[in-house]
Order: structure tokens, then C-alpha cells, then sequence
């Protein structure tokens, strides 16, 4: 059975370890720790065929693996030297840099930020993002009204959390087929285009489309009372200096099954990676 190394990370990876040791894998870490920043002590932690596991995602700049928990940091230029044709290695959105780097050579690799981890991935925001909401509102969940921009994987989830709980909730979707299924769902669906018109009607906006959907003209006509909760990636749905402007509250919520459920979530990523290895075994 081949030894493991996670390099990097944040909770998942901790629970991720304890998940991997708990199926008989031998597994160390760097990266995970505070000292853990020495990078010729990874050198030599690295053996012909240890399976390296890195981070979701692997990188953020293009540069260097993810590693909050650490002072220092290791680059893509540093690890790959390190890895051998014998090496397989998994990451979580591995592109750029460091799939180009990893595509040159012979090292077998794979990201198991997939379309069926993305689903999975996608329950555990809603249930993060509904953690958060609770700490910020005033009223009871069910007495609100809620607009949430898109319907893909997060914004499906989000709208049946919200619904199951007795909740209004309207969704705000370009798509015509995205419109009818949220209708079917038992939710009320309008074209995105009218939301800048609509947005006094709500006590929360759910942004989940990584474009400026929630402009001025929405921000000017919302409630005084009304928060915005951002859930997309970069660059957003909104101009944040354009809320802050308005004196909008805005609830930052990135990462959230790394911050409210890491432990189901690095279970998740250990099952993934676990069928993988028995296959290659």
C-alpha cells in the first residue's frame, strides 16, 4: 500500500487525514502545521511511489499550493522537482501553472474536484451558508424573503434548504429552462433583468453567479434593512466598493464547507480518493 503525503490545506485536510489513516493508509502531512515550513524536510518525506495529495484548490495564484495553517510557503516551481514518474498526484482544481507543469511530465494525476464532488460540495455550502444567514438576521428564518441570483448546483441548494424551511423564496435566473425548473420545485422564478426593480421586496439577496448581476440600480433600490450574502467565487456578483457606498451589509461567505463542515467534506474527498487508489491497486 503506498504512503501519502497531503500537502497543505485547511480543516478538510486534517479530517482528510484522519479518514485515510482510518482505512490502514500510512499518512504524514506538511504544510498542515504551523512546523511544518521547511521544504527539504518535504524532499525527503517524498518517496518513488508516494501518493501526494494537495489541496481544493491546489493553488490560488498560480504560484504556490494553498497552506493556511503554515508560515511559509512551498511553489510549484519547488514541488515539482520533487515528484517522480511514479508519483500520483490529486488536487482540487488543478489548472494553470500547475496543470501545465504536471502535464509535461509522466506523473499520473487526478482532480477530484469533479462534477460529482462538485454536487456533494454544493450541499455542504447550503448548509454552511444557512448557518451563517442565522447568525445574521433579527427575524425568524421562515418570515423572510429571499431572492437568490442563479439556480446551478449552490443556488439549487441553497433555494431547497430555504424552501424546506418554510421560506419565501424567489429565484432570479437568465436561464428559461433554469426559470421552469425552479417554478416545478415549488419556488417562484423571474428573469434576472428584473431584479434592480424587484430588490425592495426582499429582507436577502443570495448572490451565487460569479458575474456583477446585483448592480447599482439594485443595490439603490433594496431595502434599508436588506443584506446581501456573496457566495460566489471571484469576481463576485456584485462591486462591493458600490455596497459599501450604500452602506449595504454584506455577508462574505467563501469556503464554507472548509470552515462549517470540514469534517463530512474531507471524508467526501478520502472516499474519492480511496476508490481511486483500489482501482489503480
Amino acid at each position: 500500500m503506498r504512503n501519502i503525503i497531503i500537502i497543505g490545506g485547511d480543516k478538510r485536510q486534517k479530517y482528510l487525514k484522519e479518514y485515510l489513516e482510518s482505512k490502514g493508509y500510512n499518512v504524514a502531512s506538511y504544510g498542515l502545521f504551523d512546523w511544518d515550513d521547511d521544504s527539504d524536510k518535504l524532499k525527503g518525506m517524498i518517496g518513488e511511489d508516494s501518493v501526494i495529495i494537495l489541496p481544493l484548490p491546489a493553488t490560488r495564484n498560480d504560484k504556490t499550493i494553498v497552506m493556511p495553517f503554515s508560515k511559509r510557503e512551498i511553489t510549484i516551481d519547488r514541488l515539482m522537482p520533487m515528484l517522480s514518474e511514479n508519483n500520483i498526484v490529486f488536487g482540487g482544481i488543478i489548472k494553470g501553472e500547475l496543470l501545465s507543469r504536471l502535464r509535461e511530465t509522466e506523473i499520473m494525476f487526478y482532480d477530484y474536484y469533479d462534477n460529482e464532488f462538485i454536487e456533494k460540495n454544493a450541499v455542504l455550502t447550503a448548509f454552511g451558508a444557512l448557518k451563517i444567514l442565522l447568525e445574521h438576521i433579527d427575524f425568524a428564518l421562515p418570515l423572510g424573503k429571499y431572492a437568490i441570483t442563479g439556480y446551478g448546483r449552490v443556488a439549487r441548494e441553497v433555494a431547497s434548504v430555504l424552501a424546506k424551511l418554510s421560506c419565501d423564496v424567489t429565484v432570479f435566473a437568465r436561464s428559461d429552462f433554469q426559470r421552469t425548473d425552479a417554478i416545478l420545485k415549488g419556488l417562484k422564478a423571474q428573469h434576472i433583468d428584473d431584479l434592480s426593480s424587484q430588490s425592495h421586496n426582499f429582507d436577502v439577496i443570495i448572490n451565487t453567479v460569479p458575474d456583477c448581476v446585483i448592480n447599482e440600480n439594485t443595490i439603490k433600490n433594496m431595502n434599508k434593512n436588506c443584506k446581501i450574502m456573496e457566495l460566489a467565487s471571484p469576481p463576485y456578483g456584485l462591486d462591493f466598493e458600490t455596497a459599501r457606498k450604500y452602506s449595504v451589509d454584506v455577508i462574505k461567505a467563501f469556503s464554507l464547507p472548509g470552515k462549517y463542515t470540514p469534517k463530512t467534506a474531507g471524508e467526501i474527498i478520502g472516499r474519492k480518493i480511496c476508490n481511486t487508489l483500489q482501482k489503480e491497486e
